[in-house]
Parts: structure tokens; C-alpha cells; sequence
């Protein structure tokens, strides 16, 4: 019996000091200046370790409740509580790394659709332990929500996985020769012609448009697409524009993509920021 129990508790203290472990790669992923919260692949690494700890902490939770060690109970509240911080900073690292994306605006590679979905349904099951469990507050479903938002439009904007490939009778186009150039002789040679310059492109007012529901709206698909042309015909950001109405850029997005509904009156003074612009002195609305 007493070969037993000692067996029991070096057990427990294996399984302990390998969550333990994985915990602090964690941590030190998390502290690593070197690692930027603004790329898919850190994501990637940052949500495999946290997996993996989550995996080997359910695994010692189940282990520890079957093991003849006095220890137990204690061993159980010290897994639990482990947990519990790393749930905090799953959260908390996740949300910087959503909206980090978003603002970079960089061009997501080929498998990032599939991994934000896998995210998305992770985010599902962290939603119980967040609104059921003893850290849950009053902002959980909304910081849920704004997350939720966050992978949708990370997923709406992501490649897919696709197989390219050529259809049997493919056949690469047919390039046609430029005209070749004539150069005149020197005696007599007419003046070169200045080229002609482009016209400029007429900057039209826009009006975006959405469903609307007691006085907030959620705008059509394309909004965004609509924006960004008419900012550039402008030459100005969406950054300039969403400082304007006094929110983040993220928000603003957001709003464009249909994710969050934007109040009737702010929509107008969008609209009166975008198309009031004044290309002289550079003032919006």
C-alpha cells in the first residue's frame, strides 16, 4: 500500500510539472519581443501551445481523480487555478493577435481561412467556461461577440484552399507583336509629340446602404470595397476617416463589412466626412 501511494504520488507530480511546463512556453512565447502579434503564423504557434496545455491539463485533471495520494485535492485546485490564467490569457493574447490582423491589412496566406474557422469553434467552447465559469463577469458575451465578429471578417477575407488545376485543352494565350517603331530621319523630322494626360477620374459622391433596424444599420457587402475607392480617389485613409467619427480603425472596418451596425446619424456623418472632402485644404466633412 505504502509502494502504492508513492507510486500515486510521484505520478501526480510528473503529470503537475508537465502542464507546469507547458505553461511557461507559453508565458515566454507571450514576453518574446521578438514575436509580433500581426501574423498568422504567430497565431498559429500561439493557439498550438495553448491546445496542447489545455489537452495535458484535462488529461492530468482526469488522473488526478482516480489517484490514492493525499495531495489530491490540492493538486486538483493548483490545475484548476493554472487553467484559469491560462483561459485569462488566451483571451486576452487572441483578441490583440484579431485585431492585429485586421489593422495590418497585409494579404493572409493559403490554409488561413480553414485555421480562423478552427479558431471560431474554439471560441465556442471557451464561451461556456467564460460565461459559466468562476472568472465570468458581466463583459464576457460581449467581448464573445466582438470576437466572433473579428474571425467572420478574418474568414470572409481569407483564401480558401483550393487544387488549381488547368482544364485539359488549356492552351496559354496568344501574344500579338507590338507595331514595330519608326523612327523618323533626322532631316525634317517632325516635332515628338507630348504624350496626352490622363484625364482625371471624376471623384463621385458615394452613399452606402444597409439594413436597417431601430436606427442602426448594418451595411451591404461591398461597403468596404466602396470606401477604399472612394478614400483613395480622395487621398486619404480609412485611418483619417475613422479619427473623424472618433472610433478605431478596426471599428470602422468592422462596420464597412456588415459586421457591426453602424447609428443612422453617424452613418450620415460618414457620408458627410467622405463626400464634403476638400481635396485644397485637406478638411473632411
Amino acid at each position: 500500500m505504502i509502494a502504492d501511494n508513492h507510486a500515486h504520488n510521484q505520478e501526480a507530480n510528473e503529470l503537475v510539472s508537465r502542464i507546469e511546463q507547458r505553461a511557461i512556453q507559453i508565458f515566454k512565447f507571450t514576453e518574446d519581443p521578438g514575436e509580433k502579434r500581426n501574423t498568422v503564423s504567430g497565431f498559429r504557434k500561439f493557439s498550438t501551445l495553448v491546445d496542447e496545455f489545455h489537452q495535458a491539463a484535462e488529461v492530468a485533471e482526469g488522473r488526478l481523480s482516480v489517484l490514492r495520494t493525499g495531495r489530491r485535492d490540492e493538486l486538483r485546485r493548483y490545475v484548476a487555478q493554472m487553467r484559469a490564467k491560462i483561459l485569462k490569457m488566451e483571451i486576452d493574447v487572441k483578441q490583440s493577435y484579431l485585431e492585429n490582423l485586421i489593422e495590418a491589412r497585409s494579404a493572409l496566406p493559403y490554409g488561413a481561412r480553414e485555421f480562423f474557422d478552427s479558431r471560431l469553434k474554439r471560441l465556442e467552447e471557451l464561451s461556456t467556461l467564460l460565461i459559466d465559469g468562476p472568472e465570468a463577469d458581466g463583459t464576457a458575451n460581449t467581448l464573445l461577440d466582438h470576437m466572433r465578429r473579428m474571425l467572420r471578417h478574418l474568414i470572409d477575407q481569407a483564401p480558401q484552399l483550393e487544387v488549381f488545376e488547368r482544364e485539359p485543352d488549356w492552351r496559354p494565350p496568344q501574344r500579338t507583336a507590338p507595331p514595330p517603331v519608326v523612327k523618323p530621319s533626322s532631316a525634317g523630322a517632325p516635332a515628338p509629340r507630348r504624350a496626352a494626360q490622363p484625364a482625371k477620374a471624376e471623384i463621385k459622391p458615394i452613399r452606402l446602404t444597409g439594413r436597417d433596424e431601430w436606427g442602426r444599420v448594418f451595411l451591404d457587402r461591398g461597403s468596404f470595397d466602396q470606401m477604399t475607392m472612394a478614400c483613395r480617389a480622395r487621398g486619404i485613409t480609412l485611418d483619417q476617416v475613422a479619427s473623424k467619427l472618433g472610433i478605431t480603425r478596426v471599428a470602422l472596418t468592422l462596420i464597412l463589412n456588415g459586421q457591426d451596425p453602424i447609428q443612422r446619424n453617424m452613418l450620415d456623418v460618414l457620408h458627410r466626412i467622405i463626400n464634403n472632402y476638400n481635396a485644397h485644404t485637406g478638411e473632411m466633412g
